[in-house]
């Protein structure tokens, strides 16, 4: 999984393998960085704005019809999609697909508060759980303030 972030200094993308991503879940799950029972708006369908196969290989070739415009725009606005107030990172964002889930400064904040009121016994051991978990903190820490990230 490639965590991109769409706009910001530093790194511009985070990467997990897939040996990585399982114990940082965890890790995010025990304390408490991530929040669930969130139900995002479906995702368009290409058909119900009358795209076709030829649509799509008009836009990879540069021929972006209004259509295709009004769809793109559909399927950013619930990759966008946040709950209010946040409460974490929402598990379907981070822990399933690569659908290009925007995860908001505002949900990665709240779940760096999250882990900040962890006691330090809770978080002891999680270095050993999830070797670069010092890496993705800093990560996360920049992406916040940079627009959050993109998942893909």
């Amino acid at each position: 999984m490639t965590i991109e972030r769409p706009e910001g200094a530093g790194d511009p993308e985070f990467r997990f393998d897939m040996s990585s991503m399982g114990p940082a879940l965890r890790a995010m799950d025990r304390l408490g960085m991530l929040s669930y029972g969130h139900e995002p708006p479906a995702w368009p369908k290409s058909a119900d704005f009358g795209l076709t196969s030829a649509d799509f290989v008009g836009a990879a070739d540069g021929r972006v019809s209004e259509t295709m415009r009004t769809y793109e725009a559909a399927c950013r606005a619930v990759a966008a999609w946040h709950a209010e107030p946040p409460t974490g990172i929402p598990d379907h964002k981070i822990g399933g697909t690569n659908d290009g889930w925007i995860v908001t400064p505002a949900e990665i904040r709240a779940a760096l508060a999250a882990l900040a009121a962890q006691p330090e016994e809770a978080k002891a051991g999680t270095f050993a759980e999830h070797p670069r978990w010092d890496e993705w903190i800093d990560y996360l820490t920049r992406a916040a303030a940079h627009g959050g990230f993109r998942v893909e």
